[in-house]
């Protein structure tokens, strides 16, 4: 499976410390299996990675996956306090995607090269 992310996360799981992509739990996300592969390409450069899903955790809201995962396993400094995370992240996804899909919490791990 294909993802974009942007620079600071994509540098965060090239380097090895965001180990959890977060994501809305849609359509795409809940076809994604332990074991899968996923390629995310960074926005800004196009570079690629490849990481394999080691595991898969669904949450109704991603309030819920931000109290138990923040911090830099997540690629979020880890000051950030839960409403903050909550609230950039709904830069990303509207609360009534939120409460169609839930989030889902992605362990990682990286394969690989980078291009």
């Amino acid at each position: 499976m294909k993802m974009g992310l942007y620079h600071q996360p994509f540098m965060a799981i090239k380097d090895g410390t965001k180990k959890i992509e977060v994501r809305l739990n849609d359509e795409k996300r809940s076809q994604l299996r332990v074991g899968d592969e996923i390629e995310f390409t960074d926005l800004d450069t196009a570079a690629t990675i490849r990481v394999e899903v080691l595991a898969l955790e669904k949450f109704s809201t991603f309030k819920e996956l931000f109290a138990k995962y923040s911090g830099k396993i997540i690629g979020s400094p880890d000051d950030e306090s839960i409403t903050d995370l909550d609230q950039e992240n709904q830069k990303i996804y509207s609360k009534i995607r939120e409460e169609k899909y839930g989030a889902l919490a992605i362990r990682i791990q990286l394969l690989g090269g980078y291009h």
